[in-house]
């Protein structure tokens, strides 16, 4: 189980096992002849999934409507069990023998069968045991964070709580490989008793039952959602959540690949606003099924693909790096690689790279990761009554998640992709970016400042006259504000369009001097504030 991302050692037992059943993916040709219109969503979709597109002017379109159910039936009656679906790449998980499977390949609509092989690979199953050692110890919810408080504060969180934006409202689908007793844990009761786990699935085993198997997804949500007073707050502790099981912990295959691809169309669905993955992958049971790095380009694996389109139907994605900087992979795992994807780095208590940490970039020489957490001693709830400490990008990644969960809250104007891009341009170096923790440690106060800057770019004031306009190095400004009087020594800042305030003066007799020159050529916004209004105005400068 190398995909589930965490810093402690797997002992893997293998016995082999004779199966005359196999899984393939089947990809279908067309959606032709659906029951289903893109003029009515609401028979496939959530209010919550369709709004949220709305939201983000975000069209619906065929890659949306489900496959087609004669095709499925069909392929039912020549004998094949159908496992799921993906709409997404109009595929069916099938599971059948090779007699069968020649018949299917030959109906008209099936385009090709993934690899013409069982997706599982090998016959081979593999048990996995795991070692380590656990170390114990207003308007707003005053939280105690205690061992927490360090991952908290270094992303700013703990002042994001103070003003109330602590998931509230926000859906997150965890993607992982079991939520071992959460339902019986103090860290979540709170989540429980407010029915706040509104989706539970188990893609392994097609059943509702994830409160098994691993502590593995335990841990990670505990990251975003805990509240274990003295000991351990999460990120955004008052998300509500959907829980998938997409791991099988007895063996390390593609299909889980699949179970991926599963478990965000149904998140998509669902209407999830942020997807946190603590999860990848590169190397399987059946070396012949390993991946190359140059497969790791964004765009190639299943679970890239899948998390590139959850993305472009509005959902946040956040995904772990990887734990392989120490090993001979030594590149960040797949689905991180995928262009938009938020991957997720680790540092120590005191903002330093981590060995262990996959460095980026990925083949296509995206840099990878975006950012950074702590993901080494980062503090994590696995069984009652204490919190614990656990190393790995798995938990850096879910802190960053509950993080943009609770900016959602806050910010719920923005589409996926600008939280992205402000999270991105919020963090510590993201003037240096390098290929151990991206673009850095992302900080709240900043992404509010930039956020709140482009909020007053984007409404600026039809009442508000600059002049001249366009301007040149030489010429004084002059702001015109209808009806109203500016006083001397009003202070006015500058700002580019990215929401970078690059400069800040003051008025003298409705008119500021500065030497532009220092400006690059381009458009630029004043704010001034004036009595309780801001006004704000684009000028270009030649």
């Amino acid at each position: 189980m190398k995909n589930i991302i965490f810093f402690w050692f797997l002992n893997l037992l293998s016995t082999s096992f004779v199966n005359s059943q196999n899984r393939y993916f089947v990809y279908l040709k067309d959606k032709s002849n659906s029951t289903f219109s893109i003029s009515a969503p609401e028979k496939f979709l959530s209010k919550r999934s369709i709004d949220r597109r709305k939201n983000q002017n975000i069209a619906i379109n065929s890659l949306d409507i489900p496959v087609n159910l004669n095709y499925i039936n069909q392929i039912k009656t020549a004998g094949a069990k159908i496992i799921g679906t993906s709409k997404w790449l109009n595929a069916v998980l099938i599971e059948t023998n090779s007699e069968i499977l020649g018949k299917i390949s030959k109906i008209d609509f099936v385009k090709n069968i993934d690899g013409n092989q069982d997706i599982r690979g090998a016959k081979v199953a593999t048990i996995s045991k795991m070692t380590g050692t656990i170390d114990k110890f207003g308007s707003y919810e005053e939280f105690n964070y205690g061992n927490s408080l360090n991952q908290i504060q270094q992303l700013g969180v703990d002042e994001m709580h103070k003003k109330g934006f602590t998931g509230k409202g926000v859906l997150v689908a965890v993607f992982d490989a079991g939520f071992d007793k959460a339902q019986t844990m103090d860290a979540f009761k709170h989540l429980f008793s407010a029915k706040k786990i509104v989706k539970t699935y188990d893609f392994v085993s097609n059943d509702t039952t994830v409160f098994e198997s691993h502590w593995h997804g335990t841990a990670a949500m505990s990251c975003i959602g805990a509240k274990l007073n003295a000991q351990l707050v999460g990120t955004a502790p008052d998300a509500d959540f959907a829980l998938y099981k997409t791991e099988d912990v007895g063996s390390e295959t593609r299909i889980e690949e699949v179970y991926w691809l599963f478990a965000a169309e149904n998140a998509d669905s669902l209407g999830v606003d942020v997807i946190n993955s603590s999860l990848g992958y590169y190397s399987f049971d059946n070396p012949s099924t390993d991946y190359k790095f140059e497969d790791l380009n964004g765009d190639k694996t299943i679970s890239a693909r899948a998390a590139d389109y959850a993305v472009a139907r509005g959902i946040i994605v956040v995904n772990s790096a990887g734990n392989e900087g120490n090993n001979s992979w030594n590149h960040i795992v797949t689905p991180a690689d995928a262009d938009s994807v938020i991957s997720v780095g680790a540092v120590d208590a005191i903002g330093n790279t981590v060995g262990f940490s996959s460095p980026g970039p990925n083949a296509k020489n995206t840099l990878k990761p975006e950012v950074s957490a702590r993901g080494s001693q980062t503090t994590v709830a696995i069984s009652n009554p204490n919190a614990s400490s656990s190393s790995g990008t798995s938990f850096s990644s879910p802190l960053i998640a509950g993080m943009v969960a609770s900016l959602k809250q806050q910010f719920p104007q923005y589409s996926a992709m600008k939280i992205r891009e402000l999270l991105i341009k919020s963090a510590s170096k993201y003037e240096t970016p390098d290929n151990k923790i991206g673009y850095g440690i992302p900080s709240y106060k900043r992404f509010v400042e930039l956020a709140q800057n482009l909020l007053a770019i984007e409404n600026y004031s039809e009442e508000t006259v600059i002049f001249p306009n366009p301007i040149n190095n030489e010429q004084a400004i002059k702001i015109k504000i209808n009806g109203i009087e500016i006083s001397d020594n009003q202070q006015i800042e500058v700002f580019d369009l990215n929401g970078r305030r690059i400069f800040e003066n003051t008025i003298t007799m409705d008119e500021f001097r500065t030497n532009l020159s220092k400006f690059g050529s381009g458009t630029y916004s004043i704010k001034v504030q004036v009595a309780d209004k801001m006004h704000t105005k684009r000028f270009i400068k030649l």
